[in-house]
Order: C-alpha cells, then sequence, then structure tokens
C-alpha cells in the first residue's frame, strides 16, 4: 500500500493582486521560494498556480507530512479560506523533483476555463473534473522560468534526486508486496 497521498487545495489571496506581465507577483515569489526551501525537509513535492487573486496547489507526500502543512496554511496570513477539494492515495509521486512546481499557463488556463464555461479562475466553482483536468494540466504544463530567481541550488538538485530515489523505493516496496500477494495467492 502506498505512504503517498495527494491533496488539491484552493484558497483566496489576501494581499491587492499587481499586474506585473510576465514578472511573478512578489507576494508568490515569496511563497515559492519559502516552499521550496521547506517542502524537500517535509517529503512534500507540488506545484502551484495562481491566478484572479486565487490559489491553486497540488502537494503530494506522506499524510502526517500534509497534515502538518496543512496546519501552517491555515494560519498563513497571505491567504484565506483554505478549502482541501480533494485527497486521495496515490502510488508514486506526479511531482517528483519539484520541491513547488509553479505553472504561470494562464493562456492554457484560460482556454480551459473558457471549456467549462468560465470567464475567471474561481476555482471555488470547479468540479470533480474541472479539479482533475486542472491537475492534469500543472502535471503536463512545463514550469514557468522565475525570471525572479536564481537557478535552483546544489541542495535542491540534491535533495530533488534524493526525493525521486525515496519515491523509486517505495514504488519498487510496493510492486515486491504486490508480487508477494500474487505469489502467495497463488501456492493456496
Amino acid at each position: 500500500m502506498s505512504l503517498w497521498q495527494r491533496i488539491v487545495y484552493i484558497s483566496k489571496a489576501t494581499f491587492a493582486n499587481a499586474d506585473r506581465g510576465p514578472v511573478i507577483e512578489p507576494q508568490i515569489g515569496r511563497i515559492l521560494m519559502q516552499s521550496r526551501r521547506n517542502n524537500p525537509t517535509r517529503g512534500l513535492v507540488g506545484a502551484l498556480y495562481y491566478g484572479d487573486g486565487h490559489f491553486f496547489q497540488v502537494l503530494e507526500g506522506e499524510a502526517a507530512a500534509i497534515d502538518a502543512l496543512l496546519d501552517t496554511l491555515r494560519k498563513d496570513p497571505r491567504h484565506d479560506d483554505l478549502t482541501v477539494l480533494s485527497r486521495v492515495r496515490i502510488e508514486q509521486p506526479s511531482f517528483s523533483g519539484w520541491s513547488m512546481k509553479y505553472v504561470a499557463a494562464a493562456d492554457e488556463v484560460r482556454r480551459l476555463l473558457a471549456s467549462f464555461g468560465h470567464r475567471r479562475f474561481d476555482p471555488y466553482d470547479f468540479d470533480d473534473m474541472q479539479v482533475a483536468s486542472m491537475v492534469a494540466l500543472l502535471q503536463h504544463r512545463p514550469p514557468a522560468p522565475d525570471l525572479h530567481a536564481e537557478a535552483p541550488s546544489r541542495r535542491d538538485r540534491d535533495d530533488a534526486a534524493r526525493l525521486a530515489r525515496r519515491a523509486l523505493a517505495v514504488g519498487a516496496a510496493a510492486l515486491l508486496l504486490s508480487l508477494l500477494a500474487i505469489v502467495l495467492a497463488w501456492r493456496r
């Protein structure tokens, strides 16, 4: 059985949204830097989209680490109305190598919203299919360049590699347990 879980949560920004073109909103930049620094030590990976004053975030990791981070996020004054849209077990992380991937795919998100009949990015109106579509977009879209940040540090790359190796080990252990269960069932 997998120890990994994926949650999708949304929230509303409490700061004013300034249209900065291709430059990342300063508050978002701070959130990304903090996430990229802290998530590897927590064993978490994920992705973030921010648009029209709303956060849409996917986090993957062990349940205890996710719960601890949710407790912290609920106290964060940069956003409110935090709502968990989904929480599922997963076999392996889909954002391994990303302590926090930032996707600024505004055009693609706008097309996706139009297909849903929405004019603005308001994930509080999303149904389960729309949430899944948004997660898929985050999984497959290349990350936005960090126009305000330096390249990932060696420590970040090492942490990402360590997390990826851990995910592979967990996946291999799950596969071995499945094979063992099949062999034992076959012997009966």
